[in-house]
């Protein structure tokens, strides 16, 4: 038989095979998309789309702007009762300030497409180029949760990914200090310029974020920074148990909050340590411990939160595979989780997915501009995210 009768005698049993796995994926791609738009539109629909813009960014912009103070007392009832007042330090409310001049309906919205846009620059800036990345990045719940609330957490990857991707500048230090300045549970990236030997730009990193910091209070006449360190451990005591923290799922056990937040501390450093394990030292690596250490140690991990997590897994694999996958756990637990499986469900997915991200093998088999190099004693892994990137 010659080799067109046996490709004609197999085209009509091809026609009927079926490639399960592709057809899932597919299926799995299509129902995040149909879930995250029911979400949004029926979230749109009531009474919550942007609370926390709202009552936080957005009215903290219009006190900037008469000079006042955006925080409340620093009680943790009141904190309670109110659910989405401004917490976060003052630069955010300073650069929101265009955004809280508009009606809150146009203001939201602008905001919340400045976010997602910022979001998909962010992933792009780090080598993602398969549209599927961006549909499971957009379409996973922290970062529908963080367009439903009106959160930032879009502008904090793009920060994150600018202070990856020109680490070894003064820009992507500038990008560190700024997120710091932002977001204080981003404090780790300071240790990871450090432990990199990146000295010079960890200077300009901290000496940017304590100017931003100095800055931006300075426009509200430095009112509640006395009071700042008690907000904060306020607002951590009002919403104790309602967050996705290892403080959270370990007082829900029965652990005093100062027993959870060692707890928090401890097993969020043994997890950077795992990270760094089992990257052996490479840069990609400690980047991403440095993340995880920021989430894991908070006393209050939300949601929106692990948009952060795109991150260390764009850099890791920038082509989308069953890791990324992975992230539409996620969905299992709503914003504030009634169960505590759920925060374990939610704390285990994200450990996995940054150490899985983090591994050696990521960068072995997916990037290929990786190099060895001996560094020491130790032999670490090398790469390059985007090509021409030192």
């Amino acid at each position: 038989m010659t080799l067109e009768s046996a490709n004609a005698v197999a085209s009509p049993r091809s026609t009927w095979l079926v490639d399960w796995r592709r057809l899932g994926r597919r299926a799995l791609l299509s129902g995040l998309v149909i879930v995250a738009v029911i979400a949004l539109y029926r979230n749109a629909m009531g009474s919550q789309y942007g609370f926390d813009f709202h009552g936080g960014i957005w009215r903290a912009g219009q006190d900037v702007l008469a000079g006042r103070s955006p925080y409340l007392a620093p009680n943790a009832h009141t904190l309670l009762v109110v659910g989405n007042t401004y917490i976060d330090p003052p630069l955010l409310a300073v650069l929101a300030t265009v955004f809280s001049v508009l009606p809150f309906g146009l203001g939201v919205a602008l905001w919340n497409v400045t976010c997602a846009a910022a979001f998909v620059a962010a992933l792009f800036l780090l080598g993602v180029r398969d549209w599927r990345g961006y549909v499971v990045a957009l379409c996973s719940f922290p970062f529908v949760s963080s367009l439903a609330l009106g959160q930032p957490d879009g502008l904090f990857a793009l920060a994150a990914a600018l202070a990856w991707r020109y680490r070894d500048s003064w820009r992507g230090a500038l990008a560190v200090g700024a997120l710091i300045a932002a977001k204080l549970l981003a404090w780790p990236l300071l240790l990871w310029l450090v432990v990199t030997r990146r000295i010079r730009c960890s200077l300009i990193a901290l000496v940017s974020a304590v100017a931003l910091l100095l800055l931006s209070w300075a426009t509200i006449g430095f009112k509640g920074l006395v009071d700042y360190p008690k907000l904060l451990a306020a607002d951590a005591q009002a919403f104790a148990t309602r967050s996705h923290s290892i403080v959270a799922g370990a007082m829900r056990l029965g652990a005093s909050e100062q027993l959870a937040t060692a707890l928090a501390i401890a097993l969020a450093a043994a997890v950077g340590l795992v990270i760094v394990r089992v990257a052996r030292g490479s840069d990609p690596g400690c980047f991403a411990a440095a993340i995880a250490v920021g989430l894991l140690a908070s006393p209050l991990l939300w949601s929106h939160y692990l948009v952060l997590l795109f991150i260390p897994l764009a850099i890791g694999r920038p082509r989308p595979d069953r890791l990324w996958l992975l992230t539409a756990a996620f969905w299992l637990s709503p914003i504030e989780p009634a169960h505590g499986w759920q925060i374990g469900l939610v704390l285990f997915t994200a450990t996995t997915i940054m150490i899985a991200a983090s591994s050696v093998t990521s960068f072995t088999k997916r990037l290929p501009w990786c190099s060895s190099a001996r560094v020491g004693r130790a032999t670490v892994v090398h790469e390059r995210v985007l090509p021409g990137v030192p």
